[in-house]
């Protein structure tokens, strides 16, 4: 049994990536930097130390297979249902092989590995049933709030647009990395019911679940804004190479001082 296993979500179309219109490459192999969008998302976790990852590949699956191989492992979501469907249909394979399972939206590629790492010790440390990191900004504006308890621990995330007038004062939102137990996940995963108007699945609901078990659910902000930005469109993907390539000129920077 592994001690850790990484499901990277990686079944999207991308249309919005392509002005609305359905693209001809699935969203994570839009490339950042000469590099595939999912690229950057495995190579996260595997310098966090993670062995074992599994995609869930759906829309042009075979360009994501053809790049990576047998690098990494996959589970195909023929009709996407949302976050919660995607995670659902990796069950059978993914049951009982490991103690826990990470859980990521494979065009997140900004975290940085010793972020995870951090989110690693966190939960290896406390053993909640869910670790998760959130981001702090100015404007979350769109993003699902995430609520404490006195002691911390996370309470619950309530959308955007479920949000009172007070409730949106909170800087503190969910861009959807977690740790969870893999015995729990996957006991209560078919729990999931598509109770919103697009009859999708999802996986934000598991928080959900766990506080209606009093499950314990801990939550650590990252430590750079950025890592927190998904890459969506054009704009965002512009973005996100202008993030990657600041990074490696701090890193070049910082090992020249050494030097």
């Amino acid at each position: 049994m592994e001690k850790m296993i990484a499901l990277i979500l990686a079944a999207g179309k991308g249309t919005r990536m392509n002005e609305g219109k359905e693209s001809e490459i699935p969203k994570v192999m839009f490339q950042i930097n000469n590099e595939p969008i999912i690229r950057h998302s495995v190579r996260l976790v595997q310098n966090a130390g993670i062995k074992k990852i599994v995609l869930v590949v759906g829309y042009k699956k075979e360009l994501i297979k053809n790049y990576f191989g047998d690098e990494v492992d996959y589970v195909v979501q023929e009709e996407q249902l949302g976050t919660g469907h995607a995670a659902m249909i990796a069950k059978e394979k993914l049951w009982g092989r490991s103690e826990s399972l990470i859980i990521f939206y494979g065009d997140n590629c900004l975290y940085r590995p010793e972020t995870v790492k951090k989110l690693i010790d966190l939960y290896e440390k406390e053993r909640p049933t869910i670790a998760m990191l959130t981001a702090i900004t100015d404007d979350p504006t769109g993003y699902g709030r995430v609520f404490r308890d006195e002691k911390g621990d996370v309470i619950g995330i309530t959308e955007h647009k479920d949000c009172t007038p007070e409730e949106l004062k909170n800087k503190e939102w969910n861009p959807g990395f977690y740790i969870l137990d893999s015995n729990w996940f996957w006991e209560n995963i078919t729990k999931l019911k598509p109770m919103n108007s697009q009859k999708e699945y999802y996986l934000t609901d598991m928080i959900v679940l766990a506080r209606e078990q009093n499950k314990r659910i801990v939550a650590m902000p990252v430590s750079e804004e950025s890592e927190a930005e998904g890459v969506n469109t054009q704009e965002q993907l512009q973005k996100a190479e202008q993030i990657l390539q600041n990074r490696s000129n701090r890193s070049k920077i910082d090992v020249s001082f050494v030097n």
